[in-house]
């Protein structure tokens, strides 16, 4: 859970994760469940500039800050 992504902007997680990208996703950090999820949008900052990305299997954007890149 050490490599979540922080501080990226929608430009560069785009640039980085095209559609398709595989993450581990962390609902509740630093406890110990996850999940294997696959974006299915790109990336945008909502109005409070939280980044956000769409993911199979869940309903809206998810917070890419709960996001590690599975290499």
């Amino acid at each position: 859970m050490k490599n979540l992504l922080r501080n990226v902007t929608a430009a560069a997680f785009n640039r980085r994760y095209p559609v398709g990208s595989r993450f581990i996703y962390h609902p509740t950090p630093g406890m110990p469940e996850r999940e294997n999820v696959v974006t299915r949008s790109t990336a945008w900052h909502l109005h409070n500039g939280r980044l956000v990305v769409r993911v199979e299997g869940k309903i809206g954007g998810i917070s890419v800050n709960r996001l590690e890149p599975i290499a």
